[in-house]
């Protein structure tokens, strides 16, 4: 099967999370919890904002920046009194190149696109060693449909866009190997720059590739030499990178940086990391664990054992490498159940390249293959359940923007955060804003005090939103809110409820 053929495979293989995203989106866009934050960047930088600022339609109302919506982990406040976002920048700048060609209704198929892109970059990095084209089609489908990869095509992020640079850099390093050509350099230094500015975790996953196939290199020292241009290459480019974020976060690593700093000045979140490195491999009360959930990781470890080429023993031990000191090195895994897996993706790349380059160099090699088979059926129910959970949360973010465009209010007040995740593509239609207490409300009446508005206050009565990934003190003074509404120059004219919380709709007596 030559690549052409694998290429329209692929192609058909991408219809189906763009059939799932086209069904969640319906007429508008299904944005939800961290895809949120990252679509409101992309607006906020089209609306002619910066694309790190917070973005606050409320403050055309009189309301100041200390009343956004957000707070930890989304939005954070700098010492010099701006307010920014977490997300990398350049996820948004990447994608107002591709709002050139297309309607902002379609950007959050953005993702998948670059799912595409990394089908063509693996069978690229796989056809260099095994050169059957019906084990190539298998492989990069597996590992793209069968692992926590598939679930990066589902969801509004960077991350398919991460594995992008990451498949770049280590495709270009071993075809630079081959043919000492200045464009592979240049794409390896720009691919491992670009791949560390969105999720530096991903930049260790690489880190231990290169050396530990460096430690096997014969002639280290000319291979120094000649990577040595491209080296400097990718430390100009972090250097230029690393004074932006300065000027801009504070800290040199940007908002990941500030992020990890503000943890540690605060106390943080209280971490075991026994438990936590159970959780995120084998799972817990909250999470379906990495290895549970896709156990077809388990046959890294026998190849593992088993594999002798080093040029591939240099993917199996660099994936499994990352994937059992990650939940130690990272001080962040967010998300539940099956959602808690993002940051192990660079090492299942590393990990079942192993697998299947070292299944490729076996005599009768579909022996082999037939490994897989008793895996295959758990990991396709890990898929159906993530996909089930989207739809479940698709359908309820509906009613609630549906909900909101039936009472079509002026705006929108949150008691609280604990509402902060299902905000979703309301924020841009209407103004909105946090309050704290009843204070914070009597401030509300008095920015609005010669302005008549249709309020829509919201509450969550019993607050269920996972909270051990918060820092204790934050938790209680901006998500764990429960004082009784008391308004003075409003009255509540109706009561409504609104998918697992109530809505009032607050208008001045006449």
């Amino acid at each position: 099967m030559n690549f052409t053929k694998r290429l329209g495979i692929y192609f058909l293989i991408i219809l189906i999370p763009t059939f799932y995203r086209w069904k969640w989106n319906e007429d508008t866009v299904f944005i939800s919890s961290d895809p949120e934050i990252k679509y409101y960047q992309v607006v906020n930088s089209l609306n002619g904002g910066n694309a790190e600022e917070c973005y606050f339609p409320a403050k055309d109302l009189g309301f100041d920046l200390t009343m956004i919506p957000f707070g930890y982990p989304w939005a954070f406040e700098l010492k010099d009194g701006r307010c920014v976002f977490q997300y990398p920048v350049l996820f948004t700048w990447l994608q107002k190149l591709f709002l050139a060609v297309i309607s902002l209704k379609w950007l959050t198929f953005f993702p998948i696109l670059f799912f595409f892109f990394n089908f063509i970059l693996l069978d690229r990095i796989i056809s260099r060693i095994d050169t059957r084209g019906l084990r190539i089609l298998s492989s990069v489908v597996i590992i793209h449909c069968l692992t926590p990869i598939f679930l990066s095509s589902l969801d509004y992020s960077e991350l398919t866009l991460t594995n992008f640079f990451f498949l770049a850099a280590i495709l270009s390093y071993n075809l630079f190997s081959e043919k000492k050509q200045f464009r592979f350099g240049l794409l390896l230094a720009v691919s491992i720059v670009f791949n560390f500015q969105l999720r530096p975790e991903s930049t260790i996953g690489l880190l231990l590739y290169f050396s530990i196939s460096f430690f096997y290199e014969r002639e280290k020292l000319q291979r120094i030499k000649i990577l040595f241009p491209y080296m400097l290459l990718s430390i100009i480019l972090l250097v230029v990178f690393s004074l932006w974020n300065h000027s801009v976060y504070g800290h040199y690593l940007g908002m990941r940086g500030l992020n990890t700093m503000t943890d540690m000045e605060k106390g943080g979140v209280a971490r075991n990391l026994f438990s936590e490195w159970t959780a995120d491999l084998w799972g817990s009360e909250f999470k379906i664990g990495i290895f549970k959930g896709y156990p077809i990781l388990f046959l890294g470890i026998f190849c593992l054992w088993v594999e002798k080429k080093k040029h591939i023993f240099s993917f199996l031990l660099a994936g499994i490498l990352f994937i059992l000191f990650l939940p130690i090195i990272s001080p962040y895994r967010a998300g539940v159940d099956i959602f808690g897996m993002r940051y192990f993706e660079s090492g299942i790349y590393l990990l079942m390249l192993g697998v299947f380059l070292s299944f490729a160099q076996k005599d009768s090699p579909y022996k082999y293959y037939l490994l897989i088979l008793p895996f295959v059926y758990f990991c396709y129910k890990s898929d159906l359940r993530a996909i089930k959970q989207w739809s479940s949360s698709a359908k309820l973010y509906h009613q609630v923007m549906n909900s909101f465009d039936d009472l079509n209010p002026d705006l929108i007040v949150h008691r609280g955060l604990s509402l902060s995740y299902l905000i979703g593509v309301s924020y841009i239609k209407y103004p909105q804003v946090a309050v704290y207490s009843n204070e914070d409300w009597l401030k509300v009446e008095t920015v609005l005090k010669k302005q008549e508005k249709r309020i829509l206050f919201l509450e969550w009565e019993g607050n269920q939103l996972v909270n051990n990934e918060f820092p204790e003190n934050v938790w209680i003074q901006k998500f764990d809110i429960n004082f009784k509404l008391n308004p003075k120059q409003y009255v509540i004219r109706s009561e409504h409820k609104l998918a697992h919380f109530k809505g009032y709709v607050l208008e001045k007596p006449k």
